[in-house]
Order: structure tokens, then sequence, then C-alpha cells
């Protein structure tokens, strides 16, 4: 390994001394994986110090590389945290489309709603708990930070409400769930999924998804089974089932 030399004067007689040091060790990155290793990193300050509190040399410290290769990629803090937070609201409009494709497919195909609807729940608390870092600074920093933000955050909220709602209102036309006021049943459901997000998963080391899923998809189904379902036997079927097929917010983090 190559030794670099410093010179510095000292001693008695004034004579430069050689001193030895060793050369930072830096791992080679290709272009775009060392822009994503300085996004986690960003992201990890963003979500700990806050957005307002972090700074450029934050940032820098965590990723371990130097301002100039900060500035290669990013133009400025706030283009770093713009880049996360369009990050996570197009994966996250992404898994609700997929979701709500699923869903529907289940529904005139006559397959399970119960495991469409448990798979769906899973994969929206595991996006979240895939995803802490990202998920404070959408949910706390963005929200509200400014009309920029706020905006982008309210269009993702009105894009779930309104796949949510259409889902709500084909159950009910064909005799899934009990007729009730779709509107309210959809901010009730919302609420109730960013409430377990925000208290039950962001902070927890070891979240138990499949646990919190189970019991969100239990709590609203029996609320919302119509007369005549049996309910307790459309549950049984598919939570808690040993051998189960895995969701897909399973299968990715198993990966």
């Amino acid at each position: 390994m190559q030794l670099l030399f410093c010179w510095k004067r000292f001693g008695r007689a004034g004579r430069p001394e050689r001193e030895f040091r060793m050369p930072v060790k830096r791992t080679y990155m290709p272009g775009p994986v060392r822009k994503q290793a300085i996004l986690e990193a960003a992201a990890r300050v963003f979500a700990g110090k806050g957005y307002r509190s972090a700074s450029v040399d934050d940032i820098v410290e965590a990723a371990e590389i130097s301002k100039g290769t900060f500035y290669i990629y990013f133009e400025s803090r706030k283009d770093a945290f713009v880049e996360l937070v369009e990050s996570f609201f197009d994966e996250f409009a992404r898994i609700l489309k997929e979701n709500h494709e699923r869903l529907e497919q289940t529904i005139d195909g006559g397959g399970d709603v119960i495991q469409a609807l448990r798979e769906n729940v899973m994969s929206v608390l595991g996006f979240h708990g895939d995803n802490p870092d990202l998920t404070v600074i959408a949910y706390r920093e963005a929200l509200g930070r400014d009309e920029e933000f706020s905006d982008r955050f309210e269009e993702l909220n009105q894009f779930a409400r309104r796949l949510q709602r259409e889902e709500f209102k084909t159950m009910a036309d064909r005799g899934l769930m009990r007729p009730e006021d779709i509107d309210l049943v959809t901010s009730i459901t919302m609420g109730a999924a960013v409430e377990v997000i925000m208290e039950h998963i962001l902070g927890k080391k070891r979240p138990d998804i499949e646990g919190l899923a189970d019991s969100l998809l239990e709590y609203h189904a029996r609320a919302l089974a119509p007369k005549g379902m049996n309910i307790d036997k459309a549950l049984g079927e598919v939570l808690k089932k040993p051998g189960k097929k895995s969701s897909p917010g399973e299968e990715r983090r198993s990966a």
C-alpha cells in the first residue's frame, strides 16, 4: 500500500522530518450507487436531526464523503431532501396502485377478498417498516414544512383516498361489506393505518408487521362484515394460517 509523506518542522535543528501517514481508504462506487448511499445517509440525518437542524456537513460526515463529492450529485441540502421525499411518494403511490389492482382482480375473479386485503395491508405497513427514515421525513418533516411539500403530501393523500373509496364502493355494491357512509369508512381506515404506522412501527427495532396487519384487518373486517357472512370462518382461513403464502411485503423483507 502506498504511503503518503507529510512534512513538518520541529526539533532544535529545525530540520524537516519525514512523517508517514496512511491514506484514507475509499471504496469505489459507480455514480448511481454512490448517489444512493448519500441519499440513505441524508435520510438518517434528516430523520434524526430534522431538516432545519441538519446541514450538508452532517450529511457528508454520515456518508463518509467530501463536500465536493456531495455537490457532484446535489446542488444543496434541499435538493437531497426533495429527492428523498419524491422517492417516498412515488414508491408509495406505486404500492397503492398495485394493491388496488390486486383487490379489483380478486373481486372480479371471485377470489379470497380477505386474503387480498391482508396482502394489501401487509404491503403498506411493510413499506413503512422497511423505510423508517423516509417515513419520518415524509410524515413529520415534509408535511407542513412549506407549501410545496404540503401540497405534494395532500396529492398523495387524495390519491390513496380515491383508490380506497373506490374499493369500498365496489365491495358494498357486491355485498362484500355492509352499507355504510363510504367517505366516513375511508377516513377511519386511513386514519387507523397512519396511527399504527406512527405509534407501532416507527421507533420499534423489530415491529411485528404481520401481527399488526392481522389485527388491523380483523378489526375493520368485523366492523364492516355484511349480515349473514361468517366472518370468523373468513378470517380464520387467512389470519395466522400455517404455511400461508407470503405477501409481497414479506417476500421483499426476506430477500
